[in-house]
């Protein structure tokens, strides 16, 4: 991939990502406030007078994120107790669907730090060419030798594979936990 290339690749990986990681993000955050209030069977009176005060603080988010309200409307509850339902499903999907984004966005920042320092090695190349008179090569014939390679998303391990694991376990312990009240 010429430097040119490289810098849109870059560029592009780094916008996809985070036009995927936003909506992401919204909708885990409103399913999790949707699953909150959702109604519960066996509730005491504490948990009640609680839940009644989240309800309460969670319409008057939604009152003033009205311009969030296809997230409010399609956002899937997920169900504990049954990982396999649709909602459930989806809510997973929707919060792999968060840290892909996070990881593109990542490897497009890699890339573009990348192309900045072959840049700038380039640039002093050619100074050091220039020293050396009439065979010295320009800043765009040393430019077209250059082939910088390409990041994949896929070696974003911390991104990619190991935050969905530890802020899965925690999303799910407190969901348990929320559910045992």
């Amino acid at each position: 991939m010429t430097h040119q290339q490289a810098s849109t690749v870059a560029l592009i990986k780094r916008i996809a990502g985070i036009i995927i990681f936003i909506p992401a993000f919204i909708s885990t955050v409103i399913s999790v406030l949707k699953y909150l209030v959702a109604p519960k069977t066996n509730m005491q009176e504490m948990t009640a007078m609680i839940m009644d005060f989240l309800q309460v603080i969670i319409k008057i988010a939604r009152q003033y994120t009205s311009f969030l309200e296809y997230f409010w409307v399609n956002s899937p509850i997920p169900d504990i107790s049954n990982w396999s339902a649709s909602g459930s499903v989806w809510f997973i999907v929707i919060f792999l669907l968060m840290f892909v984004g996070l990881a593109l966005q990542a490897s497009g920042a890699r890339l573009a730090k990348r192309v900045y320092n072959v840049r700038e090695g380039v640039r002093e190349r050619a100074i050091l060419e220039a020293m050396n008179g009439d065979e010295a090569r320009s800043f765009k014939d040393l430019e077209k030798l250059i082939s910088i390679p390409n990041t994949s998303i896929f070696a974003q391990f911390g991104l990619l594979y190991v935050s969905p694991v530890l802020w899965g376990i925690f999303i799910y312990i407190i969901l348990y936990l929320i559910n045992r009240l």
